[in-house]
């Protein structure tokens, strides 16, 4: 039996911290959902003492990660590995390295030791790694997360060079309505009433129109983002409102589908690793719950498991959750025909890599030419709004 500190919020929506023995942390994570906790972490006892507060970026993540990988792919046993990498690595991860390899030498798990920075290490690194040392194959999955984070950090480099220049433009074009607004139109309404009364009156109507609307957009944006910061906090405090606000986002046309994609890869990659390393599909399905983060995701996994347990299709048991996709259902009920449930989730995994990378070219794409479009918007605006009335009294004058 191993300790576990588990740190959690009750029914009340107050923050407890409980102390429980079991065999594995899968064991207490199911008795807990099962008590109506929400859990916020579960930490080994001998490892609580000595967690940091230091937050790791993803490029360090991806270094301590590559590494790693070139080092285990070479057949050197995960405290050799350790051994190297801490004179191998320099700069930020040199620091990183030592002090997983001083906790790995006093007997923790790898999975223990990582799970101290857990503001750096996403949810799906640890499961992963979690699963990596009890199939007996870290090699295989420190590759496969080389692999997975490269991809990503890729995608967020290109994200971030693309959208420079119009996040740029836009907060140009803010900055340029604020002194407009506070240091111009006061000075050209005075200017315009000694010219033209007249125009001066319509040109207080549209200042007047252009701050009413801005006030509106304004109002409207901080509401949006009150009632998500508040949702998020309800959902962090109380069991119930995480489930409704997981399956809430599970339901969001676009989130939804991004949710889905990137559940389906953690999970099909769990999966595909567990059983390739002889895990029963009853365990491998308790055991890959742990990649997921979305609660009802998690819970409808778990609710799955408890049907395969008494004898139900693993296809039939994913079908009456009706959380699951089509295409994983499907893919299963294939594997099952075949009785190679291996190559199933392997194609899964291919499947769903495949469409997410898709979604994130699709956004990148799509986010330039949509801020571009908002800039445009507001100097078209600005110019109906303040310069045409300008122009206008001008030819009147002249």
């Amino acid at each position: 039996m191993s300790a576990f500190v588990c740190r959690v919020v009750d029914s009340g929506g107050n923050r407890v911290v409980l102390r429980r023995d079991a065999a594995h942390e899968a064991a207490v994570l199911r008795d807990l959902n099962q008590e109506g906790y929400l859990i916020l972490s579960i930490t080994p006892a001998s490892s609580v003492a000595e967690l940091p507060n230091q937050r790791l970026k993803p490029a360090l993540v991806l270094e301590f990660t590559q590494i790693l990988a070139t080092l285990m792919a070479n057949g050197l046993r995960l405290k050799e590995a350790l051994s190297i990498a801490r004179h191998v690595g320099v700069g930020a991860v040199g620091p990183l390295l030592q002090r997983v390899e001083e906790r790995v030498a006093k007997g923790d798990s790898l999975h223990e030791s990582l799970s101290a920075w857990r503001s750096g290490f996403p949810p799906l690194y640890l499961g992963l790694v979690r699963i990596g040392e009890k199939a007996g194959d870290l090699a295989t999955i420190f590759q496969r997360l080389s692999d997975y984070l490269a991809g990503r950090q890729a995608l967020r480099d290109k994200m971030v060079n693309s959208l420079v220049y119009p996040v740029f433009v836009l907060c140009v074009a803010i900055v340029g309505i604020v002194l407009l607004a506070t240091l111009i139109l006061p000075k050209l309404t005075g200017m315009i009433g000694s010219l033209n009364p007249h125009a001066a009156a319509v040109y207080r109507q549209n200042v007047a129109g252009f701050q009413r609307g801005a006030g509106v957009l304004v109002i409207l944006l901080l509401l949006v983002g009150g009632a998500v910061a508040g949702l998020l906090r309800l959902r962090v405090r109380k069991a119930e409102w995480a489930r409704r606000v997981d399956a809430l986002l599970l339901k969001v046309p676009v989130v939804g589908v991004f949710l889905q994609l990137s559940f389906g890869l953690n999970f099909s990659f769990a999966m595909e690793t567990l059983l390739t390393s002889g895990y029963p599909l009853e365990e491998a399905l308790e055991e890959s719950s742990w990649v997921v983060a979305n609660m009802r995701y998690r819970e409808s996994l778990m609710m799955a498991r408890d049907s395969v347990v008494k004898g139900v299709r693993l296809s039939e048991a994913l079908r009456k959750e009706a959380v699951f996709p089509q295409v994983l259902i499907g893919w299963m009920a294939v594997g099952e025909g075949a009785h190679d449930l291996v190559k199933s989730f392997a194609q899964l995994r291919a499947y769903y890599q495949k469409e997410t990378d898709k979604l994130y070219a699709r956004f990148m794409n799509l986010a330039e030419p949509a801020l571009i479009v908002t800039v445009g918007i507001i100097l078209v605006t600005l110019i109906l709004t303040f310069i045409t009335p300008i122009f206008t009294m001008l030819g009147e004058l002249l």
